[in-house]
């Protein structure tokens, strides 16, 4: 009777270790470090009821490894409308393979007490090679007023070795008006310069210099108007997407002596 009870003690301890490595065995295991967690570099446009109020806003997201089947997601410094809304950071978002690629989904409770700001925010996202497509879609209530806000960011896996310098070089504006021509103040984040009093525009068409590898909105070669104290905003992505803003103006205007 005993040794009736021991065998049948030891067939359900063997029963119970095989399905323990039968669903280890099915447990679903992403190479979420070596394929998909990293910083991915690229811009976002955001839209309010349909209609854009911005695009091609330049942004890091950050995609990191919270288990084996699911990933968290951050987007730091996110504005709105003016508002400062800090950080989106979606946690244990579910991954799943499709095909070569891989998609998530998550969600988060938005609170912002200093603008009396709720919603919710349902996230989608879509990881293909180093590629990352991601849509927000936020029912956001301000007050009273509810708003339905579409933010889709799409960005590329940085490798780590890309530079961080985000600068302008050199702001050149080669018109026969400007007689101070523009200096650039890097600690302020200001262009200054000073023209003709007598100038019948105040288009002019700035070339820029960058930093090696990094990119500038509004473009160089571009014409801005500076008319009427307008201050042109200048934005520096560096390769990693380090952003600096400059922004470009009118300091004042000079009288000409002219000799025959």
């Amino acid at each position: 009777m005993k040794k009736s009870l021991l065998y049948l003690f030891m067939l359900v301890c063997s029963v119970t270790l095989f399905t323990g490595c039968s669903d280890d065995d099915d447990a679903v295991v992403y190479p979420i470090d070596a394929e998909i967690a990293g910083v991915y570099k690229g811009t976002l446009d955001i839209s309010l009821d349909g209609t854009t109020i911005g695009s091609d806003i330049p942004k890091n997201i950050t995609i990191s490894k919270a288990g084996d089947a699911s990933v968290n997601m951050e987007l730091k410094d996110f504005n709105f409308m003016g508002m400062d809304l800090g950080t989106i950071a979606l946690t244990e978002c579910a991954l799943e393979k499709d095909g070569d690629s891989y998609r998530f989904t998550g969600k988060q409770v938005l609170n912002v007490t200093q603008y009396n700001l709720t919603g919710d925010i349902n996230a989608q996202g879509h990881i293909s090679g180093n590629k990352v497509v991601v849509d927000l879609d936020i029912a956001a209530k301000l007050g009273d007023l509810e708003q339905a806000v579409k933010v889709v960011y799409e960005g590329t896996k940085l490798t780590g070795s890309e530079s961080s310098e985000a600068k302008i070089a050199s702001f050149i504006i080669d018109d026969e008006a400007v007689v101070e021509q523009p200096v650039i103040n890097e600690e302020a984040g200001t262009i200054v310069f000073a023209v003709n009093e007598k100038a019948a525009s105040f288009k002019f068409t700035p070339i820029i210099e960058i930093s090696e590898g990094a990119t500038i909105t509004p473009a160089s070669g571009v014409e801005q108007d500076f008319s009427n104290n307008k201050k042109v905003t200048y934005t520096v992505m560096a390769e990693d997407g380090t952003v600096k803003v400059y922004t470009a103006f009118v300091e004042g205007t000079r009288s000409v002596l002219k000799y025959s």
